[in-house]
């Protein structure tokens, strides 16, 4: 296969161009010999789908273990009872805020950190496959990119995110082979 220099596109190799006309021998080295496709990297993306996936899992055991609880300390004052109420007030809206219950949670929708960061790693991984596979053009790549951003905004549980993120991201280097 040889690239014609006037009009960039990849031809059988022959004395002039099938496009454009250009003659190959009135222009010595001007036709370049098209390098074939570049070869899927695919030690490196699973070896970043794995080191990905075990930080995801560390942080997620490590953040889900149980911690033991404070001791409660209390005033037996009778003379406190209008400042244990202001505490007790002060306590509900922290807890409000810590994203328990209320104001956080309604926003986040209930997401932990590590389903967060769990999206996050997995919609740029997702942006990173769409566009590798929009410069290759190969559909799956695309498909599997555009599932990787956008799955998790369905999916609720850390578990669910990380282990449908895992699939989606190995599926191009299963079944690309066989559809290539």
């Amino acid at each position: 296969m040889i690239k014609c220099p006037r009009c960039n596109l990849e031809q059988e190799e022959s004395a002039q161009c099938e496009y454009c006309g250009l003659d190959f021998s009135a222009h010595p080295g001007s036709a370049q010999t098209a390098r074939p496709p570049a070869t899927k990297r695919v030690g490196l993306w699973a070896l970043l789908l794995v080191v990905s996936a075990a930080v995801l899992f560390s942080y997620w055991f490590f953040s889900s273990r149980a911690t033991p609880d404070p001791k409660p300390t209390t005033v037996d004052r009778s003379d406190n009872t209008a400042q244990k109420s202001k505490d007790d007030d002060l306590r509900k809206a922290a807890k409000e805020l810590s994203g328990g219950v209320g104001i956080v949670s309604e926003i986040t929708g209930g997401s932990s950190k590590g389903s967060i960061i769990a999206m996050v790693v997995f919609s740029i991984v997702g942006l990173a496959y769409l566009s590798y596979g929009k410069k290759t053009h190969q559909i799956l790549m695309v498909v599997c990119g555009i599932g990787l951003m956008g799955f998790s905004y369905f999916i609720d549980g850390t578990l669910y995110i990380i282990l449908i993120g895992l699939a989606l991201s190995t599926l191009p280097f299963v079944f690309g082979r066989t559809l290539n």
